[in-house]
């Protein structure tokens, strides 16, 4: 039994749920509505709330239910995270494929995994996003998307120049070549069955991977989305205006000592998301190395 697939395959469902029909559960405040305050037997509460019947997983500081941020920001979240990998791969599979029949392609790639190799990824980042193109422009988001997948295609790209050379050193690919396939025989039938696994269980395990990414931006205060709004005494200032999941980690260093509800139900979300993709990703591995040591 494969459990990691099956068990990757229950948390997934249990995602889609929680996005698709979460928003549908009266618990939920679809509205995202704020609370400055409420009159209880102990007197006037502010927000943050702690978990309560009103609000399972508490409030955040704005007064805003948490649970209903996590659902709201679910599709947003997986929608970015998506666009991230199908840019990455997309670039990355030209590179990785071309570099095996190109020098000058992979040379690209080469120059493309050093260029990016010597720091981690979040740093060029945050370079990127600091950019007053990037601070004003009305296509933050997307541009951001763009760079975030660009930072790590040198990556994917030597993974599928990597699945290539493998797939190139065994025997039954010198018999191919001796038999007269041309290039695209050789691809279809040599090359494509292990660079296709690799591809999807690449894709799905780097979906988990940038969404960590992602989180980490938040709690330095780096955000997709922003909005500039006035501030006191003149001036303005750029704040977050999305409910994308890492958002609600900005405040993580205040929060994880008076408001750990909302620190603990943001990570938990999550680390779950995490661990689906992780499993999914293994899962499906080994069941096509099942299937193959069966075939054999």
């Amino acid at each position: 039994m494969n459990k990691n697939l099956t068990i990757g395959s229950v948390m997934l469902v249990i995602l889609l749920v929680f996005t698709f029909i979460g928003p549908l559960l009266p618990v939920i405040d679809n509205g995202i509505s704020e609370e400055g305050a409420r009159f209880t037997d102990n007197g006037i509460e502010v927000p943050p709330f702690p978990p309560s019947a009103e609000d399972p997983l508490g409030s955040d500081r704005e007064g805003r239910d948490v649970l209903s941020l996590l659902v709201a920001g679910a599709k947003e979240t997986f929608l970015v995270i998506l666009a991230i990998v199908i840019i990455r791969f997309m670039i990355s599979a030209i590179l990785g494929v071309g570099s095996y029949y190109s020098k000058t392609i992979k040379g690209l790639l080469s120059v493309w995994s050093q260029l990016f190799s010597f720091l981690p990824p979040i740093f060029f980042v945050i370079f990127f996003a600091g950019l007053p193109f990037m601070v004003f422009s009305e296509h933050r988001q997307l541009w951001l998307i763009v760079v975030i997948a660009a930072v790590e295609v040198g990556r994917i790209g030597d993974v599928f120049k990597a699945s290539m050379d493998y797939s190139a050193e065994k025997p039954f690919f010198e018999a191919g070549i001796v038999s007269g396939c041309s290039r695209w025989t050789l691809f279809k039938n040599y090359f494509w069955p292990e660079l296709r696994l690799t591809l999807v269980t690449n894709f799905i395990s780097d979906m988990g991977r940038t969404l960590f990414l992602i989180a980490q931006f938040a709690v330095i205060g780096v955000f997709l989305q922003s909005a500039f709004w006035s501030i006191r005494g003149g001036g303005v200032e750029a704040v977050n205006n999305s409910y994308i999941w890492p958002t609600l980690l900005m405040n993580i260093h205040q929060d994880i000592i008076t408001a750990e509800w909302v620190v603990i139900s943001t990570v938990g979300v999550i680390t779950f998301t995490m661990i689906t993709f992780y499993l999914l990703s293994s899962g499906i591995r080994n069941y096509y190395q099942d299937k193959y040591h069966q075939s054999n």
